[in-house]
């Protein structure tokens, strides 16, 4: 289990300091399916800005006009990533009928996590506004996992936008960190390069930042969706603790392990075809 476990911190770093084509070599399983990096680059429709900040902004993709939005929050530790790091999603939403949006944020050191969260609902509430009537499904990864989280649980976010989060019709979560940032950590070097990534995103704000920890009984939640890469221990164990406390307070949430992937690879093959956790969350939005 301590293997695993460092092989899994290690991967979060180098998630965290690679690009995506040097991270592509990382992989090494011996899956046959085509990937992500693979798939031919697909340009947005549109961009549209939400604030002043140039990361204020997301990109939308050819919409199908009348189905669900999908929109997508990268990861990177809260303070590195992109919008355009979409991979096979273009694809994988044509596929279903979806439209896909993607957002950037403001990054760490700059702002914290909070200023983050509150980019992403300022996002949702402008392409509910240029989509009206639509079911909006948030999608994140790694740091953006914690951010769709926070978005989904706690109402500050949205509601400071005039939502709240009962208006989103779902999220979805790819082995995501931080649901409970006030977690132990351990003492390893990778541990402590973790705990500064937290450090920098949080400052004295863990408690308030964690969503597990800002969920409440009797308050209405969106159905949520939580992957974690199998052999992950802490990302599973977070993620059940999060649908456990959902599911106390009154809504609904499924876990469901990744056995074939790793932290990269969850994100990098979602929405390739036959990929069976982009598979599994296209139920989830389809019904």
């Amino acid at each position: 289990m301590l293997v695993s476990r460092r092989l899994t911190l290690i991967g979060l770093a180098l998630s965290a300091a690679l690009p995506g084509h040097a991270l592509a070599q990382t992989r090494g399983d011996g899956r046959r399916r085509r990937t992500a990096s693979e798939a031919p680059a697909v340009a947005p429709a549109h961009t549209f800005a939400f604030g002043p900040d140039p990361l204020q902004a997301y990109d939308l993709y050819a919409d199908g006009g009348t189905g669900p939005i999908l929109m997508f929050v990268h990861g990177g530790g809260w303070s590195r990533g992109e919008r355009t790091m979409v991979a096979a999603l273009p694809d994988y939403a044509r596929r279903h009928g979806l439209t896909l949006a993607s957002t950037s944020y403001r990054l760490a050191p700059a702002v914290s996590a909070r200023e983050s969260a509150l980019d992403v609902a300022a996002a949702v509430a402008d392409l509910k506004h240029r989509l009206p009537g639509r079911p909006i499904y948030l999608l994140g990864h790694s740091a953006g996992a914690h951010l769709a989280a926070l978005v989904g649980v706690d109402p500050d976010y949205l509601g400071a936008v005039g939502l709240k989060p009962s208006d989103l019709a779902g999220v979805i979560l790819l082995d995501g960190a931080g649901y409970d940032a006030t977690a132990p950590r351990a003492d390893g070097p990778i541990d402590q390069w973790l705990g500064r990534t937290y450090d920098q995103a949080f400052g004295d704000q863990a408690a308030a930042l964690s969503p597990l920890l800002r969920i409440r009984p009797g308050a209405a939640y969106p159905p949520f969706l939580i992957f974690h890469v199998a052999r992950r221990q802490d990302s599973a164990a977070q993620s059940r603790a999060l649908a456990e406390a959902l599911i106390r307070a009154g809504g609904h949430a499924e876990v469901v392990p990744a056995p074939n992937d790793s932290h990269m690879t969850i994100k990098r093959d979602f929405g390739v075809a036959g990929d069976p956790e982009g598979e599994r969350a296209a139920r989830f939005i389809l019904g």
